[in-house]
């Protein structure tokens, strides 16, 4: 009678070949996938590539073939203006005034500078004068409340009326002012000072002269 024992080495060789078979599978698996990880994805076109492909293919469109397109050509029939020459323009002569026009930059109008026609107490100055201060009286950089207030002249300052009159008005009904004179010091320094308030009888400068 045949024994069926099946010896131990011919196990052990089936276990082997069963192993080895996996493995190689195993490794045939990730041969392929290596493969496809180095594929160069840049060389496969997208779908950008192959409509931007597509429409470069085709022949550029003829702008010209419809009249709608193509601008219209617009032709000047105007004539150069001649160029000013030195005899052409003509300076305007300035208004014969006392003073030149000081524009003032607030709400103020700036009146004529005939002290007769403006709203204030009569004047007793007129350029080239010598005069007093009577009262604490401010010195400005321009004819106006607005503009900066360099010092303030105490009662018996010297100076000399340079230039003026300026008149700024206040109101309306009835409209009030004050007649602007610059004045230089002693020291030579220049400024603005009003020669009276608007609604007193007293004055701030009286002529020595």
């Amino acid at each position: 009678m045949k024994s069926r024992y099946v010896p131990a080495y011919d196990l052990f060789k089936l276990v082997v070949a069963i192993i080895l078979t996996i493995i190689l599978i195993f490794l045939l698996l990730e041969e392929r996938d290596r493969r496809y990880a180095l594929l160069d994805v840049s060389a496969v076109p997208t779908v950008t590539q192959l409509v931007i492909e597509s429409t470069a293919t085709q022949s550029p469109l003829d702008l010209t073939s419809s009249p709608t397109q193509q601008p219209p050509t617009v032709t000047s029939t105007s004539t150069p203006a001649p160029e000013a020459t030195a005899t052409d323009i003509t300076a305007p002569e300035p208004p014969p005034t006392e003073t030149a026009v000081v524009i003032d930059p607030t709400s103020e109008p700036l009146q004529a500078s005939n002290p007769n026609e403006c709203p204030a107490n009569p004047t007793r100055l007129q350029a080239g004068m010598n005069v007093k201060v009577l009262d604490w009286l401010n010195f400005r950089t321009g004819p106006g409340l607005q503009y900066e207030i360099q010092r303030t002249n105490k009662p018996g300052t010297q100076m000399e009326v340079i230039g003026g009159p300026v008149c700024t008005v206040k109101g309306e009904n009835p409209p009030t002012a004050y007649l602007w004179w610059n004045v230089k010091m002693e020291s030579g320094q220049e400024g603005w000072s009003a020669e009276a308030p608007l609604n007193f009888p007293n004055y701030f400068l009286e002529p020595t002269e």
